[in-house]
């Protein structure tokens, strides 16, 4: 906010990305600073290929943990628009409607993978899409503290 000088920012994230703005939303109360959140194959409610990983992050994703368990407590932003894509084919969220989050525009993109989301044209083709759509709505009064999170 305080950079583009916007008064609320449009977010698109990826995978671990999209539960870092979550995070974000959540957590440290910046939801009054974004207007739009996209994320793309973001593990929502956590994912099963998770337990495959013994690292803080990646146990954190899984869907039994105390922060899904706090996240799924806590409904999507009012006032946020947000739209989640997901696919039938990713592989690393499983399940994979565990990409989506009540409250969002949620979008399928089968046949897309995990790393198609990145390379395939047509997937920021529906960003931009989305972000469009976004841009045509009228967003409510913004009441954002751009104060940097400790």
């Amino acid at each position: 906010v305080e950079v583009t000088g916007e008064r609320r920012i449009e977010l698109v994230a990826d995978s671990l990305g999209g539960f870092v703005v979550r995070l974000g939303l959540v957590v440290h109360d910046v939801a009054g600073c974004v207007k739009t959140v996209i994320t793309v194959g973001t593990p929502h409610h956590g994912t099963h290929s998770a337990r495959f990983a013994d690292t803080v992050t990646i146990r954190e994703l899984r869907p039994d943990s105390a922060l899904m368990r706090r996240l799924a407590s806590t409904p999507w932003p009012r006032g946020v628009r947000g739209a989640t894509f997901w696919s039938r084919s990713d592989v690393m969220v499983l399940p994979p409607e565990s990409a989506t989050i009540e409250g969002t525009h949620q979008i399928e993109v089968t046949p897309f993978t995990h790393y198609s989301y990145l390379i395939d044209p047509r997937s920021w083709s529906l960003v931009r899409r989305e972000l469009e759509l976004a841009a045509s709505r009228p967003s409510p009064t913004p009441s954002c503290d751009a104060s940097p999170v400790a």
